[in-house]
């Protein structure tokens, strides 16, 4: 998936293409024209994809790039400001160290066997990993108490 392709496409397909959606972002259309198509030294810098993508909200651009890095995307919960223990966020970085395990396995193991070093790298993504879930468990059984406390529950 070519991320200048996807870049391209976002911007023609916002409605008025490219002259409508320059302006928004603080672009000259010919300019954003020209970064999108490759067009002579043209080049799209990240700030003005990032803004492309929060302007139109469509994700072809973030996709691109995820998908090219061999990521996926993870939507965060909408809830505006999250506090620090919540329940959602440790369930994403669990899910990140999960991730991160998952890749330093599979590339260790793309030759077939597993060195010193490379055993002692998944032993610490492991314990990263054990460390997360423990966070996890532990936002979750403060929520478990709020709620008891909230249905005047004793605890």
């Amino acid at each position: 998936m070519n991320v200048l392709d996807a870049a391209y496409n976002v911007v023609h397909d916002y409605p008025g293409g490219a002259d409508s959606l320059a302006p928004r972002i603080d672009k000259n259309a010919t300019t954003l024209c020209h970064e999108v198509s490759g067009t002579g030294t043209a080049k799209l810098a990240l700030v003005t994809a990032q803004k492309i993508t929060q302007r139109t909200g469509d994700l072809r651009i973030l996709v691109a790039f995820a998908t090219n890095c061999g990521q996926m995307l993870v939507p965060l919960p909408h809830s505006g400001v999250l506090p620090e223990d919540d329940c959602m966020l440790r369930l994403a970085d669990a899910a990140k160290e999960f991730g991160e395990l998952c890749r330093e396995v599979a590339a260790d193991l793309s030759d077939g066997s597993i060195s010193d070093n490379e055993l002692e790298r998944i032993d610490t993504e492991c314990g990263l990993l054990i460390a997360s879930v423990h966070k996890l468990r532990e936002s979750l059984a403060v929520r478990n108490l709020a709620g008891k406390a909230a249905r005047g529950q004793v605890a």
